[in-house]
C-alpha cells in the first residue's frame, strides 16, 4: 500500500518500520476485536480522506496506513456507535500502547478541526467506493442522524 512519493515527511502517524502485518490482516484483526458497526468503516474512510486532503504532508504508505486506520476507526466508533470500548482496549487490539493511541486520536481530531459529522451524501459516496472491497459484507445503512 503506497500512495506516497518515495520521499515522505514523517508524521505522528508513521511507524519507524513497516509493520509485520499487512493492512488487510490488520483491518481483519480490528474488525474481529472492535465489534463496531459496518458504518464505522465507511466513516473511518471519510475521516482518512478528509485528513489527507486537509494535510497534504500526511500520506498513506506502508509506514502510515495502520496508524491512520486504527485512529480513524476509533474516532468513528466513538462518534457513530452508541456502544464502544475505551482506548485501553482499542490500543491493545491494535498493537499500540495507550499513550500512543491517545496522542494519535488527539492529533487526528485537531487536524480534522474536530469536524466528525458525515453527511448522508458523503456517506453514500464513500460506501459506494468501499463496496467492491467489502465483498459480501452487509451494506451499512448510513450515519446516525445527529
Amino acid at each position: 500500500v503506497s500512495l506516497a512519493p518515495q520521499q515522505q515527511a514523517m508524521t505522528s502517524f508513521h511507524s519507524r518500520a513497516v509493520p509485520g502485518m499487512t493492512i488487510t490482516q490488520y483491518i481483519k484483526r480490528l474488525r474481529a476485536y472492535f465489534g463496531c458497526s459496518l458504518e464505522c468503516y465507511v466513516v473511518a474512510l471519510v475521516y482518512m480522506d478528509r485528513l489527507i486532503k486537509r494535510n497534504p504532508i500526511i500520506v498513506v504508505s506502508a509506514l502510515s496506513c495502520h496508524r491512520l486506520m486504527i485512529t480513524s476507526l476509533v474516532l468513528a466508533a466513538k462518534f457513530q456507535d452508541d456502544v464502544f470500548y475505551g482506548n485501553r482496549f482499542y490500543a491493545k487490539a491494535g498493537g499500540l500502547v495507550l499513550k500512543e493511541l491517545n496522542m494519535l486520536e488527539q492529533r487526528m481530531l485537531q487536524l480534522l478541526d474536530y469536524r466528525l459529522v458525515v453527511s448522508d451524501e458523503d456517506f453514500k459516496v464513500y460506501r459506494a467506493i468501499m463496496s467492491p472491497a467489502t465483498g459480501n459484507l452487509e451494506q451499512p445503512k448510513g450515519p446516525a442522524s445527529a
